[in-house]
């Protein structure tokens, strides 16, 4: 139920991020979702859909990705992703690893349109 609360949140976040920009139009989103976020990827699917309508991103393409869990481990010096959900090297089976990525929800991307004159491309 939280996919709604991060949703207005975002919007208020890109409302805030694209006032300098004004007057333009949002043509294109790319919001990261991590496996291990604890949020429902086709429940915010179907909010983000839902409550675009009559808002900022109205006009825009929406798209959501999986970020899957990355770990970092400092005995292989390497970052690999691991779709088994344990905080630990796939490789070597230690512990001792730095998370890096899959429990976040990120704007990754953000396309703004506006013509040259600072005018509306509607």
């Amino acid at each position: 139920m939280h996919e709604g609360y991060l949703f207005m949140s975002l919007l208020r976040s890109i409302e805030e991020q694209t006032k300098p920009f004004q007057p333009c139009r949002i043509t294109k989103v790319v919001l990261l979702v991590g496996e291990y976020s604890g949020i429902d990827f086709d429940y915010l699917k179907a909010v983000v859909e839902t409550f675009k309508e009559g808002s900022v991103l109205e006009d825009a393409e929406v798209h959501l990705k999986r970020d899957p869990l990355r770990v970092y481990c400092p005995s292989c010096g390497v970052e690999t992703t691991n779709h088994e959900a344990k905080a630990c090297c796939p490789l070597c089976k230690s512990f001792d690893v730095e998370i890096r990525g899959g429990l976040e929800l990120i704007l990754a991307s953000l396309e703004v349109e506006r013509d040259e004159d600072g005018t509306d491309n509607h």
